[in-house]
Formats: structure tokens, C-alpha cells, sequence
């Protein structure tokens, strides 16, 4: 005779552990939820304070970029303001200098242009009536021709900026000043660059690709690692130049094309020495120069 009780108590004890495991698993499950709740919610407030942060830092730059057009262009149209007044000028500068560390890569560039456009940055114009920018922060400003934007920055003075990384891109640049400027990683992209003055400029990692590069003053400047793609640099002046693993060769820095004095070659040798003697060694300078000119070229 079958035990009816035995086998109709196995059903039962089945339904009695899925109860207990979902009993226990309920609490799991809500848990886990809760917890990837908890995870999005956090990752929403998150980006939305960044968010937040961002447009704050925009506004604030758009009120500040606003007043200083403002201030500055209501200077300019004073009956009393006079180019060759230094106290106006140094004055135009510092607010200048001071406002460029808080804008955005492109107010940067559009203050640029408004100083060059009044006529206040420009090498052709007597020093007096010229504004200092010395150390203004034009870190990855691009300056890049377009449809709304025409890059004739020809005579354009940035004595002494901060432009790392800084870019022109089909610019004319036809006798701009960058004397003493920080322009490591620079990129000079299609532009005419006849007669730009780069003394003592620091162009390390610099990028020359393309355009003109004729009658450049390179004295005292610092190339190394520099690259000239394209059109290669013609009756440049490289006194004192740095050009140690620059991309130029022999050919390129031929002394009959141009100013070769105390420059060092990309290989790490030194062009003749032209200044004089500092000690009565017989000339030994000269021969130690002579010959790394000779291991160069050769």
C-alpha cells in the first residue's frame, strides 16, 4: 500500500523552501536596486554640478569679457585719450593682462583681435603708442582663417606672451613680433611669414608647415625639436639659435642662405664661433668650431 501522506508532504516542503529563498532573496534584490539607485542618482547629481560648474565659469567669463570690451572701448572713444599717453596705454595693458587669465581660449582670441583692429598691438607703430602684453596668457589660442575670420595679423606685436601651444593657421603674419615670447609647441600652419621677428623666443617643439618663412629672425631663439615641413626656412638669421634635433639638415642650414653664427646644428655641433677671445689660447675655439662645421655639413 502506497504512503500517500509521505509523498503529498514532499510538494509541501518544496513550496516551504521557495517561500524561505524568496523571502531571503526579496530583501537581496531590493537591495541591489537600491544600491544602483543610489549609484545613477549620484552619477546624475554629479554631472549636473558639473554642469552647473561649467555654464557658472561661462557666465562669469562672458560678464567679465563684456565689461572689459566695454571699459576699454569707452577709453578709446574719450576725446582725452592720446596713443602716445603711456599712463592710458600701460593702463589698456594691465587690464588686459589681468582679464586674459579668466576667458575662455576663444574671448582670448577675440581680444587679440580687438586690440589689433584699434591699432594698439601693431610692430609699425612707434613703441610709445604700442600696448604691453609682456606675460599675457595666450596658452592654446588659435588663430585660424575662416569665413568670419580673415587672420591678417600682419605687423601684429605679442612681445614676451605666454603661448604655449598657441596655433596660426592660414594666418598673414607678414613682420609680426614675437620677441621673447614662450611659444613652445607653437604650430605655424600655411602662413605668410616674411620678416617675423622670433629673438629669443622659445619655439621648442615648434611646428613650421607649409607658407613662407623668408627673412625670419631666429637670433637667439630656441628650436629645438623644431619641424619645417614643407617650404624650409630662406635667408633666415640663426645667431645664437638653438637647433639641436630640429628637423632641418646640412642643406637647409647652408651659411651661404643664411646668418649662421654660434648656432648649435640639430646634431649638437656649433657653427663657427664669431665672438672674441676670451683667453690667449691660439685660436682654439675657432678650430673646435671649424671642425664641428666640417662633421655637420660633411
Amino acid at each position: 500500500m502506497v504512503n500517500t501522506t509521505a509523498s503529498s508532504s514532499k510538494p509541501s516542503a518544496c513550496l516551504s523552501w521557495s517561500r524561505v529563498l524568496l523571502s531571503a532573496c526579496l530583501p537581496l534584490v531590493l537591495g541591489v536596486f537600491t544600491i544602483v539607485f543610489t549609484i545613477q542618482q549620484n552619477s546624475i547629481s554629479i554631472a549636473n554640478r558639473e554642469q552647473d560648474r561649467r555654464q557658472a565659469i561661462e557666465l562669469r567669463q562672458q560678464v567679465m569679457y563684456d565689461a572689459y570690451i566695454k571699459d576699454i572701448s569707452k577709453l578709446l572713444l574719450k576725446p582725452s585719450f592720446d596713443r602716445s599717453n603711456r599712463q592710458q596705454m600701460n593702463y589698456i595693458g594691465f587690464k588686459t593682462i589681468d582679464v586674459l587669465r579668466h576667458l575662455s581660449k576663444i574671448q582670448k582670441r577675440d581680444v587679440i583681435l580687438f586690440l589689433y583692429n584699434h591699432e594698439l598691438i601693431r610692430s609699425n607703430k612707434p613703441e610709445s603708442q604700442r600696448v604691453i602684453l609682456k606675460g599675457a596668457d595666450l596658452v592654446d589660442v588659435h588663430f585660424i582663417r575662416s569665413n568670419s575670420m580673415d587672420c591678417d595679423l600682419r605687423n601684429i606685436s605679442l612681445m614676451a606672451v605666454l603661448a604655449s601651444n598657441i596655433v596660426f593657421e592660414r594666418c598673414d603674419l607678414n613682420y609680426a613680433v614675437f620677441e621673447n615670447a614662450y611659444m613652445v609647441g607653437a604650430k605655424f600652419i600655411g602662413s605668410l611669414m616674411e620678416g617675423v621677428r622670433f629673438n629669443k623666443a622659445n619655439l621648442a617643439d615648434a611646428i613650421f608647415d607649409g607658407g613662407n618663412i623668408y627673412k625670419v629672425n631666429f637670433t637667439y631663439a630656441i628650436l629645438i625639436n623644431a619641424k619645417f615641413f614643407g617650404i624650409k626656412p630662406v635667408s633666415a638669421d640663426f645667431t645664437n639659435a638653438d637647433l639641436l634635433n630640429s628637423d632641418l639638415t646640412p642643406k637647409d642650414l647652408s651659411p651661404t642662405a643664411h646668418i649662421i653664427s654660434n648656432t648649435r646644428y640639430p646634431n649638437g655641433s656649433f657653427s663657427v664661433v664669431s665672438n672674441t677671445q676670451l683667453i690667449n689660447d691660439g685660436g682654439a675655439e675657432q678650430i673646435v668650431s671649424l671642425l664641428s662645421l666640417l662633421n655637420y655639413t660633411n
